[in-house]
């Protein structure tokens, strides 16, 4: 592998004489040992290696950016070059821009020195328990590895990160089958730091199999109404995802099309949500430390307790529309608990359905969303009836957002972010 401290300098000599120019860098390496197995067997061990470097610039206010997974000298200049003459090409904003310099600063984060036997004992185990535990679920694919690396960030202003980190991660593909029929596919993730811990036990994991092996059978839901949505930690985070998306993000906000443009400080979802990106959280296994432009990373709230706080956007929107600047690049959303087990939420719903996700189309702009509600159950009075299948959830985001009824004092954290359910009413639910 490339040395990342000779390629960092390497840049740094070759751009420092250009005029006109700005540049931020970013040189990386990876090592991945990778363990699959399948029917209970181990099916293959690997070690992949991986070198990369980004590149943004900006010449004459003109932007442009390029990449390379080759780290020799020539391949290293004519990147730069190559990012030069795309900013070249295009037009000048002077909004683009990147962050002033930062002290140098080094970071570690994670496990640095695995333990590669142990995992492949937790992996086997993790196989033995979904066998003994979920006996209607089948196994398509079980993937198990551990990641090391180390970055080097650095801009023409002076900055330079240096970053090392190591963790696990989990990755499992399943469906419900009792030998006559299969349910869909899901897929579950989760990273994490230690072995102390069955990896059932981790993340979705355990309640993502029990959605499994739940969904054979599904019976159909036959009429149109109004009722009550659970959303599992899943579908809180597409949801959350699309709402952040489509009212705080550089896109809607650049064109002004957000609802919620001007609404800081205003009530803009229910008085029991708070919404964070906070990568500096405990719970969070591997994250950035300083954003796509160069700032040092910091926690920061979005919503908090329904009230708009912050919004999810760049350097360059922030100066372009002259609103402030997101904390983080996004990403690591946690939710704070409720107050409600949610066995309790689901007695308390007369009428609706448990989500797992929804298959559908993006939010159009005004935040109308439609979607098949997938590995999602019926309640009524209280009770889950079964499975659902060819049932169709529709509403608005931002109403949504405002009819969130309750939140679980459950949390569940993939490494990546931390999420409970939500009950939210109002939603519209249709059959067939």
């Amino acid at each position: 592998m490339a040395n990342i401290q000779d390629i960092s300098a390497l840049i740094g000599d070759y751009v420092k004489d250009k005029k006109n120019f700005k540049g931020s860098f970013t040189v990386s390496e990876s090592e991945q040992h990778e363990i699959t197995m399948k029917d209970g067997k181990f099916t293959l061990f690997r070690t992949l290696f991986d070198n990369n470097m980004n590149i943004k610039v900006i010449v004459d206010q003109k932007q442009g950016s390029a990449s390379t997974n080759k780290c020799s000298k020539e391949a290293v200049f004519a990147a730069i070059d190559d990012a030069i003459n795309s900013a070249e090409s295009g037009n000048p904003d002077e909004c683009f821009d990147i962050a002033p310099g930062l002290e140098p600063e080094k970071f570690t984060m994670g496990v640095l020195e695995p333990d590669i036997n142990r995992l492949m004992e937790r992996t086997k185990e993790l196989s033995e328990d979904i066998a003994e535990k979920y006996k209607k679920v089948k196994i398509i694919e079980m993937f198990s590895k551990y990641v090391k690396g180390r970055s080097i960030y650095t801009n023409t202003n002076g900055t330079r990160d240096e970053k090392e980190f190591g963790y696990y991660e989990l990755a499992l593909e399943f469906a419900g089958n009792d030998g006559e029929s299969t349910g869909g596919v899901l897929f579950t993730c989760v990273a994490f730091d230690n072995l102390d811990e069955k990896l059932i036990n981790l993340g979705f994991i355990d309640k993502e199999l029990e959605i499994a092996e739940n969904s054979l059978n599904p019976i159909k839901i036959n009429d149109k109404f109004e009722g009550d949505v659970i959303l599992t930690p899943e579908s809180t985070a597409q949801m959350l995802g699309a709402l952040i998306a489509n009212t705080v993000g550089d896109d809607v906000i650049l064109d002004k099309r957000s609802k919620w443009l001007d609404k800081m400080d205003q009530q803009v979802a229910s008085s029991i949500l708070t919404v964070s990106s906070r990568p500096w959280d405990k719970r969070i296994v591997n994250h950035e430390v300083h954003t796509a432009d160069g700032f040092r990373s910091k926690d920061y709230t979005i919503i908090e307790n329904g009230v708009l706080k912050g919004l999810a956007t760049s350097l360059y929107t922030s100066k372009k529309c002259n609103v402030k600047r997101a904390e983080n690049t996004g990403g690591n959303i946690i939710v704070e608990a409720g107050d409600i087990p949610y066995k309790d939420m689901i007695k308390s719903v007369k009428k609706g359905i448990i989500v797992g996700y929804v298959s559908g189309g993006a939010p159009n702009s005004s935040g109308e969303m439609s979607g098949v509600a997938k590995n999602s159950f019926y309640i009524e009075d209280g009770e889950i009836k079964g499975a659902v299948t060819e049932t169709m959830i529709s509403g608005n985001l931002m109403e949504m957002a405002m009819n969130i009824k309750e939140i679980s004092k459950e949390l569940t954290c993939d490494g990546y972010s931390v999420l409970p359910y939500i009950k939210v009413g109002n939603v519209t639910i249709s059959g067939n």
